[in-house]
C-alpha cells in the first residue's frame, strides 16, 4: 500500500473512512451514478465523494486484483460474490457496509465486488421524521396515524424517489450501464480455459439490492457468465412481478436462491422510525410503488399469496428463511427490523456458508451501526400540545420572477402582500412564499404542513397569484382530458402543481377545520403568454410546449430521463403499468372553499402591477370577515367586479355556502346543512367526491410527523 496517503484523523471522510482505507477498497468497490461509471479517474480518493470507478478500474479487477487473490487461495473453486446494498442509503453508508464486509469475505476465501450505487434518498426523510417526533408527544400510535403517514409519504414524493432509485438499478445493467460493463468483462474472463472451474459466481442483495440484481443477473448470464451458484436476497424489496419476469426465466442457471426475510408478525412489529407501525417494506408497498398494495417479494404474506412464487420455493433447492428462525447456520437469521439483515451475524454467516459450503472461517463482526436511519429510537421532547398557537393561519404565494423572461409577471408579489396585509389585520398569522421560494416542493410542502398541523377550530387561508396552465391528463379522471395546474417558479423543469395533487391535500383537512382558497390565476391556460397583452395588462396563463410536457412527464415517472432511455422498458413501463386500486377509505365530500379569478376556460389578468381579481376582492375582506356568508361574499364580488374579460367563480362544499366567511367550521359546515349552488361546467372546479379522508381528529404529535414528511420536498 502506498505510504503517501494521509491516514490521520483529519483525512477521514464523512463516512469515517481514511484515505488509506478508501484506496484499499478500490479493487472491490464499484461506484455508480445514475447507473453509470465515471469518465474521469481518481486513483487516490481522499473522501467518499472523491471515489470514482472507471472502465480502467474494472479492467484492473480482472488483470491484477482477482488473479492475485486467486493465487493466494488453496486448491478448489473460489467464490466471487457480487454484493448490492439497499437503495434507501447514501454513499457513505454504502461504503461503511463495504468496509465492514470486504475483509470478512476475503477471510472466508471469497472475492467480493460491492456495488455502491449512489441513491441516498433516505437521510432527509428519516431526519425530518425523527426531528419532528423528538419535538412532540408520543400519543399518536393508532391505525389512523399509519394511514396518514402512508398517504403523506406518497403525496410528498415517496413514489417518485422510489421510482428513480429503481430506474438507477435497471440502468446499471442496460447497454451503457456500469454493472453491465462489469458483467461483460466477467463473462469474457470466465471464457478463458480453466476459469469456469476455478471460480463460482454468487449474488447477494439487501432490500433494493434485490432490484439491482434482478436486472444484473440476466445481463451477466447473457454476457457469458455460465451460472450463478447461489443468489441470496436479504429482505428483498423487489416487486413480485419483476422477480417473476426477470429471474424465473433463468432459474435453471441459478443453483440455489434463498430469501432471508421476516415473518409477517415481525414485519408488523417492526416500527419504522418508531413512528410508522410496520416495517419499511410495508411502507414501500403502501406509499412508494405506483399501485398501493403491490406484492413485494420480501413480505411473507406476498410469498404465501402467490402460487407461482410459493411453488418455486417449495421445490427443495430454493428456500425462504424466516427471521427470527432460531436455527443453526446456514438456516439462521435473527434480524428483527428491515435494516438489520446486512448487519446481523447469523444472517451473514448463513449466507457465506451457503456460498462456500463450509462453516465460516471467520464469523461476521458483531453489529456495529451507530445509527440506523430506519429504526433508531428517538426520545420524545416537550409536550406536543398546541399551546398559544394562533388558530388563524394563512399562506400567501406570489410569483413574478419566473426563470424565463417571457413568463415574468408584474403584480403577483404585490397581490400576495396585499392579501397578507388584509389577513394580518384580521388576526391571521401569515407565511409569505414569493418568487424563488415558491417552488413546487415548497408550495406543496407548506400547504401540506398547514393542513396537517391543523385541528378542529382552525381557520386556514391559502392564496396564490401566478401563472396557471393545463397539462394532458394521465390519470383518466378529467372529462376534457386535461389537468388544471398552477405554475410554481420551477414549472418549466416539469414541476407543475396539478389539481389532483391539491385534491389529495384537501382530502386531509381534519373535521372542524375551515379552509378557504383564493386563486388569482388562469386555471386552464391555453394561451401564449408572450402575446396575451391588453394595453398595460398581462394574462396569467402559459401554454406548455412539447419540451415542457416532456419534462413534466419525466418528473411524474411517465417517461425516463434522456440519459436513461435504455432502462425505459425495464422500469418505466414494466413497473409503473397497471391501474391503482380504488381506496378502501370511506369517501367524504370536499370541505375546501374556493374563490377563483376566472372561469376554467378564461384567462386571469393583471393591470398596472396588480391582479384584477385581487385588487377588487382583497379590500372587501375587512368589512366581510365573520359578518357575511361565503355565498354573500361571492355575490359582492360578482356584482361589483368588471367581468368583461374574466368572471370570478365560487365553489363550496355542502353546508359551507351559508357559513361565515373565514369563520370557524361548524357541525353543519363539516358535512351537512346548506346545499351549495348547483354546479355548472364553469364553477365545478372541486372535482369528484374526495376519498381517503380520515374521520379521526389529528393530534399535534401526528401533525408533526406529517410536517416531517413534508420536508421530503426540500431534499
Amino acid at each position: 500500500m502506498s505510504t503517501d496517503i494521509d491516514d490521520r484523523p483529519a483525512a477521514r471522510a464523512a463516512s469515517g473512512l481514511t484515505a488509506a482505507q478508501l484506496l484499499a477498497l478500490k479493487p472491490h468497490v464499484i461506484t455508480l451514478n445514475d447507473g453509470l461509471l465515471d469518465d474521469k479517474a481518481n486513483p487516490k480518493p481522499a473522501s467518499v465523494g472523491d471515489f470514482r470507478t472507471t472502465l480502467a478500474d474494472l479492467d484492473a479487477i480482472f488483470t491484477t486484483h482477482l488473479p492475485a487473490f486467486l493465487e493466494k487461495q488453496a486448491a478448489g473453486t473460489v467464490p466471487i460474490v457480487l454484493y448490492a446494498h439497499g437503495g434507501l442509503v447514501d454513499a457513505e453508508s454504502g461504503f461503511a457496509t463495504a468496509q465492514k464486509q470486504v475483509d470478512w469475505w476475503k477471510a472466508n476465501g471469497v472475492y467480493p465486488v460491492e456495488f455502491v450505487w449512489k441513491t441516498g434518498i433516505a437521510t432527509a426523510l428519516a431526519d425530518a421524521i425523527m426531528r419532528w417526533i423528538s419535538g412532540g408527544a408520543r400519543g399518536f400510535f393508532d391505525e389512523a396515524k399509519d394511514r396518514i403517514i402512508e398517504k403523506g409519504a406518497r403525496l410528498l414524493g415517496g413514489e417518485g424517489v422510489w421510482r428513480d432509485m429503481k430506474l438507477d438499478a435497471a440502468a446499471a445493467s442496460e447497454a451503457a450501464g456500469g454493472a453491465r460493463a462489469f458483467a461483460q468483462r466477467l463473462g469474457k474472463w470466465m471464457k478463458e480455459p480453466g476459469r469456469a472451474d476455478a471460480v463460482s459466481v454468487h449474488a447477494v442483495g439487501h432490500s433494493a439490492g434485490s432490484i439491482f440484481h434482478s436486472h444484473l443477473i440476466p445481463a451477466a448470464l447473457a454476457a457469458g457468465v455460465p451460472r450463478f451458484q447461489t443468489v441470496s436476497f436479504l429482505a428483498p424489496a423487489v416487486r413480485a412481478d419483476t422477480f417473476k419476469a426477470k429471474l424465473l426465466p433463468v432459474k435453471d442457471r441459478i443453483g440455489e436462491l434463498t430469501i432471508f426475510t421476516m415473518t409477517d408478525k415481525a414485519e408488523l412489529d417492526d416500527n419504522c422510525f418508531h413512528a410508522y407501525g410496520r416495517s419499511l417494506l410495508y411502507l414501500v408497498r403502501a406509499s412508494f410503488e405506483p399501485a398501493q398494495g403491490t406484492p413485494i417479494l420480501g413480505l411473507a404474506k406476498c410469498i404465501a399469496e402467490d402460487d407461482e412464487i410459493s411453488g418455486f420455493f417449495a421445490g427443495g433447492k430454493h428456500e425462504v428463511v424466516y427471521s427470527p428462525s432460531k436455527k443453526p447456520v446456514p438456516d439462521d437469521s435473527e434480524a428483527l427490523s428491515h435494516g438489520d439483515f446486512d448487519d446481523d451475524p447469523p444472517t451473514m454467516d448463513s449466507v457465506v456458508q451457503r456460498i462456500t459450503g463450509l462453516p465460516p472461517k471467520q464469523g461476521f463482526p458483531a453489529k456495529s451501526r451507530d445509527i440506523d436511519l430506519w429504526t433508531t429510537p428517538i426520545e420524545p421532547g416537550a409536550d406536543g400540545a398546541r399551546g398559544a398557537r394562533n388558530p388563524r393561519q394563512a399562506l400567501c404565494i406570489g410569483i413574478d420572477e419566473y426563470k424565463r423572461e417571457g413568463d415574468r409577471l408584474q403584480g403577483c408579489v404585490a397581490d400576495s402582500k396585499l392579501w397578507a396585509s388584509e389577513l394580518k389585520g384580521a388576526g391571521f398569522d401569515v407565511t409569505p412564499l414569493t418568487n424563488a421560494q415558491a417552488t413546487r416542493q415548497n408550495i406543496l410542502g407548506s400547504i401540506f404542513s398547514m393542513v396537517t398541523n391543523s385541528v378542529a377550530g382552525d381557520v386556514l387561508v391559502i392564496q396564490y397569484s401566478g401563472h396557471g396552465t393545463r397539462v394532458p391528463d394521465a390519470g383518466g379522471d378529467e372529462p376534457d382530458s386535461f389537468d388544471e395546474a398552477i405554475c410554481p417558479v420551477d414549472f418549466r423543469s416539469g414541476q407543475l402543481l396539478i389539481d389532483d395533487d391539491l385534491a389529495q391535500v384537501w382530502d386531509l383537512i381534519p373535521d372542524g377545520v375551515s379552509v378557504t382558497i383564493f386563486f388569482d390565476s388562469c386555471h386552464s391556460g391555453g394561451a401564449n403568454r408572450g402575446t396575451d397583452r391588453d394595453g398595460d395588462s398581462l394574462a396569467r396563463g402559459v401554454e406548455l410546449d412539447s419540451s415542457d410536457i416532456r419534462r413534466y412527464r419525466i418528473a411524474r415517472g411517465q417517461l425516463a430521463p434522456t440519459r436513461q432511455e435504455g432502462a425505459r422498458d425495464a422500469v418505466v413501463e414494466s413497473e409503473t403499468k397497471g391501474e391503482k386500486p380504488a381506496s378502501a377509505d370511506v369517501p367524504r365530500a370536499a370541505r375546501e372553499v374556493l374563490f377563483s379569478a376566472c372561469r376554467s376556460d378564461q384567462l386571469a389578468w393583471e393591470t398596472s402591477g396588480q391582479g384584477d381579481f385581487t385588487k377588487f376582492t382583497a379590500p372587501l375582506l375587512a368589512k366581510s370577515i365573520g359578518k357575511v356568508s361565503n355565498s354573500e361574499f361571492y355575490k359582492a364580488i360578482a356584482d361589483g367586479f368588471n367581468a368583461f374579460r374574466q368572471e370570478p367563480q365560487f365553489t363550496s362544499p355542502e353546508g359551507a355556502s351559508g357559513a361565515l366567511l373565514l369563520g370557524p367550521a361548524t357541525a353543519e359546515t363539516s358535512g351537512g346543512g346548506d346545499q351549495q349552488p348547483p354546479k355548472t361546467p364553469e364553477n365545478d372546479t372541486a372535482g369528484p367526491a374526495r376519498s381517503d379522508r380520515n374521520p379521526d381528529a389529528r393530534d399535534a404529535a401526528l401533525a408533526k410527523i406529517l410536517h416531517g414528511l413534508a420536508e421530503l420536498l426540500e431534499s
